[in-house]
């Protein structure tokens, strides 16, 4: 579910923020277009946006959150990730 999706002025430009549940939540900014809304159902793999520079230049941020806190993605990945 799309809990978030719309500018942030402090640092991640336009943001989506996708609860997955059990307190899980991933972030992606520095969106130059939403293709999402706040409210929002999503599939996996489903396209939330368009990378670029909405933030301080063309990129993409993603961010892996467990009860608020920022966690590492990169044990949930896959191992050739």
């Amino acid at each position: 579910m799309v809990v978030f999706a719309g500018p942030e002025p402090q640092k991640y430009g336009q943001l989506v923020l996708v609860d997955h549940g059990g307190g899980w939540v991933t972030a992606y900014g520095h969106l130059a277009k939403l293709v999402v809304r706040q409210g929002e159902r999503v599939a996996s793999g489903a396209r939330l946006g368009f990378t670029g520079g909405s933030g301080t230049d063309a990129r993409l941020h993603f961010e892996l959150r467990r009860d608020n806190e920022p966690r590492d993605p990169l044990p949930l990945l896959p191992p050739r990730f």
